[in-house]
């Protein structure tokens, strides 16, 4: 593990004033007692009084003054109030949100007014899927990305470069390294790693945070010999009796956390901290961790509220809890739901197989070109058998499964959960990046109850490598089926599954509509675009929906918290364009109405 403890946090997990999930949802929470009503009033700058055509919608019982009001154009996502020209705010809350003349009723001599004379204020992106703590592992590493390095040879003279600058016996790291986007797929292995350095212990995370390339010195370092067992679910990369470099899946990686730079809570805190800096740059407002306690156990949620909990950290969020260590946390106090608006854990998560462009996505036939269909992680029988676990301790499931035979392992452990009396179809099971989905998985979900949350960079970054060289053009073609999805009536989120692929929710959206791939510029299965108006909500209200949040985020509603940001053009202008619309700048990002980025 990471060898730190972490000190609790002042936080509750058993938060005995949270109220139950159904209510949560369902309802929206008073912030704070309202002020009183100042009995002076000031007219927004530049109101011009107009006919009322509708009464605005207020927080019950609100009859408070607004700290700040917001006058322009602001695109709601709520579908009783798509847009409006004013939303009142007080507390980090929404009071009201109406016409300008409505709202004039909130203003007192005290409030502010933010008037942008462009642009378009919609709620706050929610990212529904990234690593945080993982993440903040290699946050400084040497950047092997395909982007900065556009050869192998370009990787390794960055991490030989890395490897002469580096203190005398320090593990040097890298991160983002992804071969599938290389000429020729070269990859990284011990041999080549040891021509770097055969003393000097190499760590390079792969960017789907499946792998770990190692030099022998990280091996030594590990303790790991060609002779040492695989643990269930990972594999150590030993071939015909020789270390091959690749390590996978979590199982195994983490006997290489220890051969890592010494990690501090505050390094790793640090690290976390620019990760959501980046992500309030890209308009995102609150995030979900997709993996939480998966390297360091319950310390992990410590750690994340107290940096959630610092002043001025420019994102709120919630957790999905490491599903294997459920006794664990279990033990800790910690339910569904612990915590407060700044941090709440609401999932438990599982991981059915590996990553598609690394080749251990789990399939129905091979890879192309090569003899392996890639791996599972459990047995149906041993998933069903967590599934029923997870739900029976009263959590939602939220299971990740890239190929189309996990898709359809992970449906087979649903139907079998369904059975149980303490299945609940509200819960809002999700099934991660659900890759490759076939008509039938789509059909299964649909009676289940059961939603996706899709990767869209798997088109935008990686949907010319999977059709002509990784899975072939059919199966490409089911690629981030968004448009069937909806169609069949489910709700659906976008993520990035950072650092698989960098923030960007105006991206994501993009992409939905337009299904352009980035080298070349063509269209990956056209049936599956979307207009503009539904893309949006992948990153807004159906995320919120999917995180268990949409009751505090995900629309600009009245009560809800006041978590927006500025655009500099309405998405939903570009119905004719969409590829516009991950141009389109993010201008300042707002948590609880106070400024936390501008550009």
């Amino acid at each position: 593990m990471l060898g730190y403890s972490i000190h609790p946090p002042s936080v509750d997990h058993a938060d005995p004033g949270h109220r139950p999930r159904e209510q949560e949802d369902r309802t929206v929470t008073d912030c704070c007692a309202p002020n009183p009503v100042h009995a002076a009033r000031m007219s927004l700058d530049g109101v011009t009084p107009a006919e009322r055509t509708a009464q605005p919608r207020r927080r019950s019982g609100s009859d408070s003054t607004a700290e700040l009001v917001v006058t322009g154009s602001i695109v709601t996502l709520d579908d009783a109030q798509p847009t409006a020209e004013a939303m009142a705010i007080a507390g980090g809350r929404i009071l009201a949100v109406g016409s300008r003349a409505d709202l004039e009723t909130f203003v007192g001599p005290d409030t502010k007014t933010f008037a942008p004379k462009t642009g378009a204020v919609p709620p706050g992106f929610v990212e529904p899927h990234l690593h945080l703590v993982s993440s903040a592992l290699v946050f400084s590493g040497v950047d092997c990305s395909p982007y900065a390095n556009k050869t192998l040879d370009a990787v390794l003279a960055a991490l030989k470069s890395a490897v002469a600058a580096a203190p005398a016996g320090q593990t040097v790291v890298g991160q983002l390294f992804d071969p599938s986007l290389l000429p020729g797929q070269a990859t990284l292995t011990a041999e080549l790693l040891d021509q770097i350095s055969p003393t000097v212990p190499i760590v390079v995370m792969n960017a789907s945070q499946h792998f770990f390339y190692v030099n022998s010195a990280a091996y030594a370092k590990a303790g790991i010999t060609a002779d040492t067992p695989n643990p269930p679910g990972g594999d150590y990369g030993a071939r015909n009796g020789r270390l091959t470099g690749i390590v996978a899946e979590n199982a195994a990686m983490l006997s290489f956390v220890s051969v890592l730079p010494p990690l501090t809570p505050d390094v790793i805190a640090a690290a976390i901290t620019g990760i959501a800096a980046m992500a309030a740059k890209a308009g995102v407002t609150y995030v979900h961790e997709a993996a939480t306690g998966a390297i360091a156990g319950v310390g992990e949620v410590d750690l994340l509220h107290r940096v959630f909990g610092q002043s001025g950290f420019p994102v709120r969020g919630s957790l999905s809890l490491w599903g294997e260590r459920l006794s664990d946390f279990t033990a800790a106090g910690i339910v569904p739901g612990s915590g407060d608006d700044r941090l709440r854990s609401q999932t438990v998560k599982w991981v059915s197989d590996g990553s598609n462009q690394g080749y251990t996505g789990f399939m129905r036939q091979n890879y192309l070109g090569r003899d392996t269909r890639g791996v599972a992680n459990f047995t149906p029988e041993q998933l069903a058998a967590h599934f029923a676990a997870t739900v029976q301790a009263g959590w939602p499931i939220m299971c990740h499964a890239n190929g189309d035979a996990a898709l359809d392992m992970v449906m087979a452990a649903f139907a079998e959960t369904a059975k149980l009396p303490a299945w609940d179809a509200g819960l809002r099971h999700r099934i991660e990046h659900s890759s490759l989905l076939h008509d039938e998985h789509i059909t299964a979900m649909a009676a289940l109850g059961v939603t996706p949350s899709f990767l869209m960079n798997h088109v935008r970054l990686w949907g010319k490598v999977m059709r002509d060289d990784i899975l072939g053009a059919p199966r490409a073609d089911l690629l981030d089926r968004y448009a069937s999805v909806v169609k069949a009536g489910l709700r659906a989120s976008f993520h990035c599954d950072f650092s698989v692929s960098p923030i960007g929710p105006l991206n994501y959206i993009a992409t939905a509509a337009a299904r352009t791939m980035a080298d070349g510029g063509e269209v990956l299965n056209p049936a599956e675009r979307v207009p503009v108006s539904q893309a949006v909500r992948g990153s807004t209200i159906d995320a919120a929906w999917m995180c268990h949040a949409d009751g505090l985020v995900g629309s600009l509603t009245a009560g809800k918290a006041a978590d927006f940001v500025l655009l500099a053009d309405d998405p939903t202008a570009h119905e004719e364009d969409p590829d516009a619309v991950r141009e389109i700048g993010v201008l300042a990002t707002y948590l609880d109405g106070v400024e936390v980025h501008s550009a």
